[in-house]
């Protein structure tokens, strides 16, 4: 039995004499004594009851175990070494063009790549060339095919030819027309998921059509580029006008 215990036991005792003064007391009518041993019975409850309280064990958690280690899917493979291809692609051009740009070509080419198919990267400032094929083997660049295309109102003009002026002609090599192509893919690209949404917003309002304005749009060379990017993915009947593009939504 220990300290705690002990004086637990005194109190008890204490409470039940108190209680059985009380009695007695009463019984003789003796009222000043039967309120002091009442006040001690209040003082001995009081003590029993704090004796008697249990101090509360605090239990310390158990060490967490480590989390198992993740199992990659198929689907996680095939992210990474997409991710790993965008590298890959990136290096080779900023190795031969350190300050071009590049996009794909078509915006599946993912897909593409998983099935093995042919993809094509669309260039700017890249020295004249506005194209690359990307040579691609067991998912790992091999190498970068690059190519010049078609400029609008113009024939192709590749760069590394040796080409001379005709003096008699009076006519200068002047520099080719800016190409519009990689930037209307890029404006596509941001804004497509928005202009749906604005689409849909104006069927539901019962509007016929929807137009862009100037002040959205890059600029207004580029217009047509943007209207046929726009109807590779999937909108149909679209034109520029004075002021912006307009999309006509009765289909």
């Amino acid at each position: 039995m220990n300290k705690k215990d002990w004086q637990r036991k005194i109190a008890y005792e204490v409470l039940v004499i108190l209680g059985m003064l009380v009695l007695l007391t009463y019984i003789c009518r003796l009222w000043p004594i039967l309120l002091l041993i009442i006040l001690g019975i209040f003082i001995a409850a009081i003590r029993l009851l704090f004796l008697s309280s249990k101090k509360v064990a605090v239990i310390e958690p158990l060490p967490l175990l480590p989390e198992p280690a993740k199992t990659h899917t198929e689907k996680d493979v095939r992210d990474m070494a997409y991710a790993v291809i965008l590298k890959r692609i990136t290096e080779l051009v900023t190795a031969e063009y350190p300050y071009a740009r590049w996009v794909w070509e078509h915006p599946g080419s993912k897909q593409l790549i998983e099935q093995g198919e042919d993809v094509f990267i669309l260039l700017n400032r890249a020295g004249g060339y506005r194209r690359a094929k990307v040579s691609i083997s067991n998912l790992q660049v091999t190498g970068l095919e690059y190519q010049t295309i078609p400029m609008q109102g113009r024939q192709d003009t590749d760069l590394s030819d040796d080409t001379t002026d005709d003096p008699d002609s009076g006519e200068s090599n002047a520099p080719p027309d800016e190409n519009y192509e990689l930037l209307a893919f890029e404006w596509v690209e941001a804004n497509l998921m928005e202009l749906n949404t604005r689409c849909n917003e104006a069927i539901g309002s019962g509007l016929d059509e929807l137009v862009i304005p100037a002040e959205e749009l890059p600029v207004r060379e580029s217009w047509a580029e943007i209207c046929r990017e726009l109807k590779r993915n999937g909108l149909e009947d679209i034109w520029s006008i004075s002021d912006g593009i307009k999309i006509n939504l009765k289909q």
